[in-house]
């Protein structure tokens, strides 16, 4: 959702005038009522379209000669397009509890255009956490009920674990909603989206040979295979049958990355997890005391970003789900501040999906094209030379 949408201001409402034609979802805002001058357009666009309760997926991102497109119509075509013309993609979606009903018409409606299958979720309400106030005590409504609020994206574990049953043996690519650039951008998205899934499937069935090879007594496959890229050069080798099956044995994370070009987010990095081992891992900034110098002079000296382009296996050998909770590293639950009603509180977020929720498997990073990644994170970012159809 819009929710970071900055609130209203001169310069937003001015600009938001000036360009309106350019806008992807001018249609639809006009739909709504008039739309003659600045107050009008910010009111159509802010108020009687909703934009700041409304999934990003189902605002129109990307103006054609036929139409304007969504982003979730976009994310289904950009899959339909990456794989080949006999496979069927499933696309799948998470989604806001209020008004699901209406977004899964409009998702089914985007997915007959776009041949694809599609499916949805929401975030399991058994992951919200209690809020607590400045006082550490909890936090209660003015109708005297303690708040419980979404715990992060982290929870969004549940639903991938889900998935994992749904899809046996099946790869599952995890891409935020916002960063898709329209067809004119395949030729330079495709590939990498293609490269993605092909070196995880490369990974995958060189960790399955190194497996069945332990289980026969040759540990050099599976000494080998961590040595590519998982293992710390400075950290002690496992070196036992039983040490290299733990090693192996665990979902793997393919994650691509981008020059890191001072977007507000987080990174590769090498972190010891709730296991004692240093793995590569994806922190976010969220999760970092800042104000640490030593912290500080890390992120300022880093060289990627994370712009959240991972492929997933979720299975092992035998095509048997994981038990994603096993691989969690739980210590990684952070707080951040919000309100309600105009009261400041302290949220409790679970690890983040790709980083605490994901912090003990095995994952590998790739390099991939600055090209790729298009955030949107107000809709002045539609006016991008990246979101031109």
């Amino acid at each position: 959702m819009f929710k970071a949408l900055a609130s209203r201001n001169p310069e937003a409402v001015d600009q938001l005038n000036k360009r309106w034609k350019e806008f992807p979802f001018r249609a639809l805002a006009e739909a709504t009522g008039p739309c003659g001058d600045a107050d009008q357009k910010w009111e159509a666009v802010m108020h009687r379209l909703g934009l700041p309760d409304m999934p990003k997926g189902a605002l129109p991102f990307h103006l054609y000669p036929d139409g304007a497109r969504t982003a979730f119509e976009e994310h289904m075509r950009e899959w339909k397009e990456t794989l080949p013309q006999s496979e069927r993609p499933v696309v799948h979606y998470t989604l806001p509890s209020e008004g699901r009903a209406g977004w899964d018409q409009l998702l089914k409606m985007a997915a007959g255009r776009s041949g694809v299958d599609v499916a949805s979720s929401v975030q399991h309400p058994a992951t919200d956490t209690m809020a607590v106030g400045e006082d550490g005590n909890p936090f209660v409504t003015a109708e005297g009920r303690p708040l419980f609020r979404p715990g992060g994206h982290g929870s969004l574990i549940k639903n991938l674990s889900d998935l994992g049953q749904i899809h046996p043996g099946a790869m599952i690519s995890i891409k935020n909603i916002d960063n898709v650039r329209p067809e004119s951008a395949y030729s330079v998205v495709l590939p990498w989206r293609r490269a993605l899934l092909g070196w995880t499937a490369e990974l995958n069935a060189r960790r399955h040979n190194a497996l069945e090879a332990l289980a026969e007594g040759n540990l050099a496959p599976a000494k080998l295979w961590l040595s590519e890229g998982f293992i710390h050069p400075g950290e002690p080798r496992p070196d036992t049958h039983a040490e290299l099956t733990a090693a192996l044995d665990r979902p793997l994370l393919v994650a691509g990355m981008v020059r890191n070009e001072g977007e507000p987010g987080g990174g590769p990095f090498w972190l010891r997890d709730s296991e004692g081992v240093l793995r590569t891992q994806i922190v976010e900034s969220a999760e970092m005391d800042l104000a640490d110098p030593q912290i500080g002079n890390c992120i300022a000296g880093a060289t990627h970003f994370n712009p959240v382009d991972l492929v997933c296996v979720l299975h092992d050998g035998a095509g048997k789900p994981y038990d994603l909770d096993r691989f969690i590293d739980s210590r990684r639950d952070f707080l951040v501040s919000k309100s309600s009603g105009g009261r400041s509180l302290l949220g409790l977020e679970h690890p983040g999906l790709w980083n605490g929720a994901m912090g003990c498997w095995n994952t590998y990073f790739v390099e991939v094209p600055s090209e790729t990644f298009a955030p949107v994170k107000t809709i002045f970012d539609l006016l991008r030379p990246s979101h031109k159809a």
